[in-house]
């Protein structure tokens, strides 16, 4: 009896012991997740593209991500994030400046970086956030490497100054960043005033803006005023519910300082509209005005297409182009969309189906497909570029 007494009164303690050890690794990476955060993805990206069966060209990507966060007092935080990604397969062999192509960095301080460069093989590195910032109370400081993303829409972002991207570059999830100060000051629940500089040695290379938003009505709005590069802009954007519709737009307005009389303004403006059903189908149109645009078959309508420079001020070639996509889950671990832009003036015709599966905790499966129909030189409409992707991403950290 006194043995079993024993046995019970030992494994009690060992339990105890247990308990009390899980709580400490517990309470301490509660600890460590109070002053440090680590986060990052690596995913293999496999691509076929080919505009006929008989010229098949395939590559590969493996993507990493690192962020890094140091909550350096309740007040400071800083972040390091970096993107690597090591490029190869038969295309680089036919592209003997693809590493002086990727290896831009536009920001105040070079940090890309070109670890490797061969001739079926390119190593990318780019540090693309590099911030400090400080918080007390209604006011937000941040300065260094940043994302502001001042856009509303999906597909196109007229209000975005800073960090305009394109639509088909899916595997920037992040998308880029500017070197810059920004400073939000929020009034109330409802409002707030944000100032961010994007600085040069030139001021017709400097990006400073102001912007002013507000709520009226159910709908939030916002108000700009910025140099833009060589340009004065003023922009509005608005965000509400059209009944059980979202309904947003964007517009922004460039005129040279030069020259006020200069009739070589541009207006670049998008609206759009979104309806999510209770069976989780979801629907988003959206229009897209870019005054400056071309209106007619012109050879470098493609090349700005595919481009990944963008800017607020040209966000698509044509001068109308309208954008449309449906998504649905057929399970928590299934899902599926289909999204299609067209340039009206220019008759061509990007479409981009994309298959997603859960395959695990962490794991994602994703099946992508992008193909460009536009005319040739004699206006024959034509299939000018196929692609496949073929993406698997695990994701990682606290």
């Amino acid at each position: 009896m006194k043995k079993a007494h024993l046995h019970i009164t030992v494994l009690f303690l060992l339990g105890s012991c247990s308990s009390l050890y899980a709580q400490e690794e517990e309470a301490s990476q509660k600890a460590l997740s109070d002053v440090f955060g680590f986060q990052g993805y690596l995913k293999d990206l496999r691509t076929v593209s080919f505009t006929d069966f008989d010229d098949l060209t395939t590559n590969n990507l493996i993507h990493n991500r690192l962020n890094f966060k140091f909550f350096l007092s309740p007040d400071f935080t800083f972040a390091l994030e970096s993107r690597n990604r090591i490029f190869y397969g038969e295309s680089l062999q036919n592209m003997p400046d693809f590493s002086e192509a990727l290896d831009q960095d536009n920001g105040l301080v070079d940090m890309s970086f070109v670890l490797v460069d061969q001739e079926a093989l390119v190593f990318h590195s780019i540090i693309d956030r590099l911030w400090l910032n400080y918080s007390y109370k209604k006011l937000d400081v941040r300065l260094g490497r940043q994302r502001i993303n001042w856009g509303m829409n999906l597909a196109w972002n007229p209000n975005d100054l800073f960090n305009a991207y394109s639509f088909i570059d899916f595997d920037y999830e992040e998308r880029p960043g500017s070197d810059a100060l920004r400073v939000q000051y929020y009034a109330n629940s409802f409002s707030s005033l944000e100032l961010a500089v994007s600085p040069d040695e030139e001021l017709n290379n400097t990006i400073a803006a102001l912007m002013y938003k507000f709520n009226r009505w159910n709908y939030d709005f916002q108000l700009l005023t910025a140099n833009y590069n060589t340009d004065v802009a003023v922009g509005l954007g608005w965000a509400g519910n059209l009944k059980n519709a979202g309904f947003k737009g964007e517009a922004t307005y460039f005129h040279p300082k030069q020259n006020l009389g200069d009739t070589s303004a541009v207006l670049s403006a998008s609206i759009s509209v979104d309806y999510a059903f209770v069976n989780s189908l979801y629907l988003n149109g959206a229009i897209l005005l870019n005054s400056q645009g071309l209106t007619n078959n012109d050879p470098e309508a493609l090349l700005q297409f595919y481009s990944t420079e963008l800017s607020a001020k040209n966000l698509m070639p044509s001068r109308f182009s309208v954008f449309a996509q449906t998504s649905y889950a057929f399970s928590p671990i299934f899902n599926a969309s289909f999204s299609t832009i067209y340039g009206v003036d220019l008759n061509l015709l990007f479409l981009n189906p994309v298959i997603g599966i859960s395959i695990a905790n962490n794991w994602e499966l994703s099946l992508v497909g992008q193909m460009v129909l536009a005319p040739t030189t004699n206006n024959d409409f034509s299939n000018q570029g196929n692609s496949i992707f073929v993406r698997t991403k695990w994701s990682f950290g606290n």
